[in-house]
């Protein structure tokens, strides 16, 4: 302990007396918080332990933790040439670690009523980030858009947790029976606030415009971490509240398995990249929601896996997607056309993540797709028919997606005169895709759940 104090120590006096490279203390002080985070894990047959009255932790919460330090201190170290262009960085630097303090407090709260206070706090560090770094003016419209959607979407969850509070008499995890007999409203007015979160189709419409107006830091964070609170949220209401699901479950399985075809099928329709990438999340996120709402151990896996690669996977996606705009100073697909010729390392990490998304064997997201796809099959044929069909949408977008940007029938002029990616880029990139080789090789953390 005393050696992390000396070394955070360090990394703060970095930041501040360090004028040139303050982002490598930020970075620095997030490596620590991940190496810190990962010792508590204790192996394997981690359960469900308190740590104060307030702070409990699982195996779910904290993988969700270490991926938040992860996620963040790579957003800090992408964002470098872009925040250090238009100026006050390390306020930008700061701006993320509030954020991530307050993810890792949803993760490790104890108490329904706290985790809604920071879950909604999120939004405030966010919503600074867009409009001090957003590219486009259209970044106040979006603004809009989240606070509309997210706070009046999630206002029902705050009702619903006042009602819990009063009849019961306490919002502690551990205190709330889960024989607590409630109606299927009380998991409708939950699921919408947590649907918001993911998000998923219907709600979904604010997150393409947040992506495409935020810079590439906010993008990482927004996907690789902000999106996973509304699974988290549903797995631990799940874990305390039973009654009621099995009426509801068979509704947000159809909600969610609907869902995700639509959203394929808007990727396949988008000439915008951060948009398409956008979308992707979206019909990515209803496997969790199927998994989970399948009440079965398998369906967690399924759940668990999704959300922490989805993490690494499309916060790699957003990345490449900041480089390659920032080199082309576009994100018109057309114009982006012929990268593997032009740069081809960028080819390359296209490629990786593209994949990855897709879910190619051995790929973590392929293992979550065929455990949700096992799980949901106790709900009927049609399933396997939408999800089917959704394979086929997702194959075509994403190979189209590979083709037009490294393929192209000639190299556009936006990427003539590059021929490299920074290497501070490229250890971004290196760094998301390294978690999903380690992971594959590590089993006994899936027996862990």
């Amino acid at each position: 302990m005393s050696l992390m104090i000396l070394m955070m120590m360090t990394s703060l006096a970095c930041i501040f007396l360090n004028k040139k490279d303050q982002y490598m203390g930020v970075v620095n002080l997030f490596a620590i918080w991940t190496a810190y985070s990962l010792t508590m894990w204790g192996g394997p047959g981690v359960s469900w332990s308190s740590l104060s009255n307030m702070i409990c932790v699982d195996v779910f919460s904290m993988s969700l933790v270490s991926l938040t330090f992860w996620v963040c201190g790579i957003s800090v170290m992408a964002s470098g040439a872009m925040c250090t262009l238009r100026g006050n960085y390390l306020s930008f630097c700061w701006l993320t670690v509030l954020l991530c303090l307050l993810l890792v407090g949803c993760f490790m709260v104890n108490s329904f009523i706290a985790f809604y206070i920071l879950f909604e706090s999120t939004l405030v560090p966010l919503v600074v980030i867009i409009a001090l770094w957003g590219q486009q003016p259209e970044r106040i419209s979006a603004i809009r858009y989240i606070s509309a959607y997210t706070v009046g979407g999630s206002f029902p969850l705050l009702v619903v947790l006042v009602t819990m509070e009063s009849k019961i008499g306490s919002s502690f995890f551990w205190y709330v029976s889960a024989k607590t007999q409630f109606e299927w409203w009380f998991w409708a007015m939950c699921f919408l606030g947590f649907l918001v979160k993911l998000p998923a189709y219907p709600v979904h419409t604010w997150l393409p415009k947040a992506h495409v107006q935020a810079p590439v830091g906010g993008s990482v964070v927004l996907a690789g971490i902000l999106l996973k609170l509304g699974g988290y949220g549903i797995f631990r209401l799940m874990m305390t509240f039973s009654y009621g699901l099995e009426s509801f479950g068979l509704f947000a399985v159809s909600l969610s398995v609907f869902g995700s075809l639509y959203a394929a099928v808007m990727c396949a329709c988008q000439s915008d990249v951060k948009k398409l990438v956008a979308y992707s999340s979206v019909s990515h996120m209803a496997f969790p929601i199927i998994g989970l709402f399948s009440c079965s151990e398998v369906g967690i896996s399924s759940a668990f896996i999704m959300l922490v690669s989805h993490g690494f996977i499309s916060s790699g996606l957003f990345a490449l997607c900041g480089i390659s705009s920032e080199l082309t100073a576009t994100r018109n697909l057309s114009l982006m056309s012929g990268a593997c010729r032009a740069v081809p390392i960028l080819g390359f990490m296209w490629l990786v993540f593209i994949m990855s998304n897709l879910g190619v064997p051995p790929c973590p997201s392929f293992i979550s797709e065929v455990l949700t796809v096992v799980a949901a099959s106790s709900m009927g044929p049609w399933v396997f028919v939408i999800l089917a069909v959704y394979l086929v949408v997702s194959g075509v977008y994403s190979f189209s997606l590979y083709c037009q940007l490294t393929h192209g029938s000639q190299v556009s002029d936006s990427w003539m005169g590059f021929d490299m990616v920074s290497p501070r880029d490229m250890l971004s990139l290196l760094l998301l895709f390294y978690p999903l080789v380690e992971v594959l090789f590590k089993w006994d953390l899936w027996s862990m759940i």
